[in-house]
């Protein structure tokens, strides 16, 4: 249940998705943002300077109504969770005071750095190494396809501890873009996501000081907080979807064919029965995958599970809603297609769908479900 504080912050945003984001639209970064952490939005998952996951469901539903109206605002509103998230729970409190408060504010952005040209779900493929030199680490490497990697005051990169073997142990080192050989650049501009700035990231002998490691071994300290990203694509999925369903609606009821609302043939009826079936399903999947998130790092299944569904469902209904606009559906500058590819990204981002499947196959072929 959303306590009366809750939907405090939930009519807040929703009068600004009415007043403010009009004047924003897809040139919202990064001013938008600013007035989103005056409601509070990036801070849901702190209180009082400490972690507090109890908020989780807001969390939530200020995504799902983020990415109903603009998914790359919604994701480069929530990322600063994820920072906060990572921070909070493994930064040095040195570390986390100098960038924490000025995240939450919108007033620095951070970087999340995990894929490399020749390494995306084969994570031990990656070639970015940090070496130990002294009371710094030495980081080099390349990254790409990074949300804000151009904007970004510090990125948060996962790296291999000595050497590059597929068998070293990983680090995860808090970067200051300042650093010297520390570099952001602009990528291509995604499909789907459109602006919300994207890029790559160069490291060419970039000194991290020692106490900007993480207090984890790398891969599981950034595979928690991509677990907390999962459950944000779900959200996004969710929202996406829900939106797509209302104008696949609308436009079902004022369509006349053949003598009669499109919404009067059987065949659409069928339709939008599912979509709407799956739409409920993908919630609530995403909602339990939510509130598993409070105990420690979540249920790893339920989160692979929820954002699998989700995201699949808002693919395949998105397409199912370009179908019952037709030729009105194509238009470039239309919303309908603008949701259809953004679907698209939600099956890549945070773990393809091929890859959920797999690891999901293999928890059931060892009797995790049974």
């Amino acid at each position: 249940m959303l306590s009366p504080q809750d939907t405090d912050v939930l009519a807040d945003l929703d009068r600004w998705r009415a007043q403010r984001f009009p004047h924003w639209g897809e040139d919202f970064f990064p001013g938008a943002l600013p007035e989103l952490a005056e409601i509070g939005l990036q801070s849901l998952l702190v209180r009082e300077g400490k972690l507090d996951l109890s908020r989780g469901r807001l969390a939530h539903e200020t995504s799902e109504r983020l990415a109903a109206t603009l998914p790359a605002l919604a994701i480069s509103t929530s990322v600063a969770r994820l920072h906060a998230y990572l921070l909070l729970k493994y930064a040095q409190p040195a570390v986390r005071d100098r960038y924490l408060a000025d995240t939450l504010a919108a007033r620095v952005f951070g970087g999340f750095a995990m894929t490399e040209p020749g390494a995306g779900t084969d994570v031990r493929a990656m070639q970015t190494v940090a070496v130990r030199d002294g009371d710094h680490y030495v980081l080099t490497g390349a990254k790409c396809w990074i949300g804000l990697a151009p904007v970004s005051d510090y990125v948060i990169v996962l790296a291999k501890e000595g050497h590059d073997g597929r068998d070293a142990p990983t680090i995860a080192l808090v970067v200051d873009m300042d650093s010297a050989g520390a570099t952001g650049e602009p990528g291509p501009q995604l499909s789907g996501v459109i602006g919300m700035p994207n890029g790559t990231l160069t490291l060419t002998g970039v000194r991290v000081p020692q106490e900007h490691a993480l207090t984890c071994e790398g891969f599981r300290g950034m595979m928690d907080g991509l677990n907390l990203a999962r459950i944000e694509a779900a959200s996004y999925s969710c929202g996406i979807l829900h939106r797509a369903l209302e104008l696949a609606t609308e436009r079902a009821s004022s369509r006349i064919a053949f003598g009669q609302p499109l919404s009067g043939l059987p065949s659409i009826q069928a339709k939008l029965g599912r979509m709407w079936t799956d739409y409920r399903a993908a919630r609530e999947l995403t909602l339990a995958a939510v509130d598993s998130f409070q105990v420690e790092g979540g249920d790893r299944d339920l989160i692979s599970m929820a954002k699998l569904f989700a995201s699949d469902a808002c693919r395949r209904h998105t397409d199912e809603a370009m179908q019952i606009f037709g030729a009105a559906g194509l238009a470039a500058d239309g919303e309908v297609l603008r949701l259809h590819n953004a679907a698209k990204v939600m099956q890549i981002f945070d773990g393809t769908s091929e890859i959920h499947e797999t690891m999901l196959g293999r928890r059931a072929a060892q009797g995790a479900f049974a």
